[in-house]
């Protein structure tokens, strides 16, 4: 295949990596494993710039992009629908989405995983027309993710460091969400301390991501707003991977999906970083509409 590598010098990984070493080292492992391939390393600033001018030229196959889920988050929606392979190199803090599709989180397995491995199409949803590839939040989760963006953080520990401290802040003060939700199989409205709409469901991993990334389904989680001490239960149980456990939780699976908020200024993230404020929200899913490459090995297909 003809592969384009993009990596992002700024990534958790990346920052303590010795980039043109990197780099050589990807080169040789796909070449070596007869693919035609090219790399560039860009700053977090650049990274938006370089995907969509790469995924906008012919002439490739598909695109190797190593960095966090931010980054990992834009080349899909940038990709999603074509029929350009994405490939990731898990180099931020979580590598959510490159432990759905199975990938090993060490980059150097990761691009061997790659350069041998296999296409697969998985799931892709959209918000308002924007696809994302995790979640979709409002609430708890999404105040955390404000919260810690106001700490200062250099390195992936730190950046786990600043999350267990926003974590706290947000305790402090659980945020109260009014809003109406509507799909086939349910509708209503009230308060909720969190409304998320994840990308399939999440079993049982304290990582929070899914492991049916062809699962076909957006999944509402819904918590009621309530005492202290049901939102503290249900933090811990979020932190370990148990929120469809939690008694005070709703999960609704569903094709597609409306919300509408009617308390302003509330804290909303998509993928992980903070947004606008969406006030009316139509989720969709697309099942098997981003083709990726996958381990050898893999169920996916």
């Amino acid at each position: 295949m003809r592969l384009k590598g993009i990596f992002n010098r700024d990534g958790g990984t990346f920052k303590t990596t010795d980039m043109d070493a990197f780099s050589g080292l990807a080169s040789n492992i796909f070449r070596d494993a007869g693919h035609d391939f090219d790399c560039a390393v860009v700053r977090g600033s650049e990274i938006a710039a370089t995907i969509r001018q790469t995924v906008d030229t012919a002439g490739f196959d598909g695109l190797i992009v190593g960095g966090g889920d931010g980054s990992i988050s834009l080349a899909a929606g940038c990709m999603y629908g074509t029929d350009k392979l994405l490939g990731v190199v898990p180099a931020g803090t979580m590598n959510l989405f490159a432990r759905s599709l199975g990938l090993p989180v060490d980059i150097g397995d990761a691009l061997r995983a790659l350069a041998s491995g296999k296409p697969a199409h998985v799931d892709v949803p959209t918000m308002n027309g924007r696809p994302f590839i995790h979640q979709f939040s409002s609430g708890l989760h999404a105040t955390m993710i404000r919260n810690r963006e106001k700490l200062e953080y250099d390195s992936r520990l730190g950046k786990i460091s600043a999350s267990t401290r926003a974590w706290i802040d947000t305790l402090r003060a659980i945020p109260e969400i009014s809003v109406s939700y509507e799909c086939a199989e349910a509708s209503g409205e009230g308060a909720f301390a969190l409304v998320g709409v994840a990308n399939n469901r999440i079993h049982g991993s304290p990582a929070l991501f899914t492991d049916r990334p062809q699962g076909g389904k957006l999944v509402l989680y819904l918590l009621k707003a309530g005492e202290f001490d049901s939102v503290l239960g249900f933090a811990l149980d979020y932190l370990g991977g148990q929120i469809e456990n939690n008694e005070n939780v709703r999960v609704i699976e569903t094709e597609k999906l409306t919300l509408d908020f009617h308390t302003a200024d509330i804290a909303q993230s998509f993928d992980g970083d903070p947004i606008d404020e969406v006030r009316h929200a139509v989720l969709e899913q697309h099942p098997r509409s981003l083709p990726v490459i996958v381990p050898a090995d893999s169920r996916l297909e």
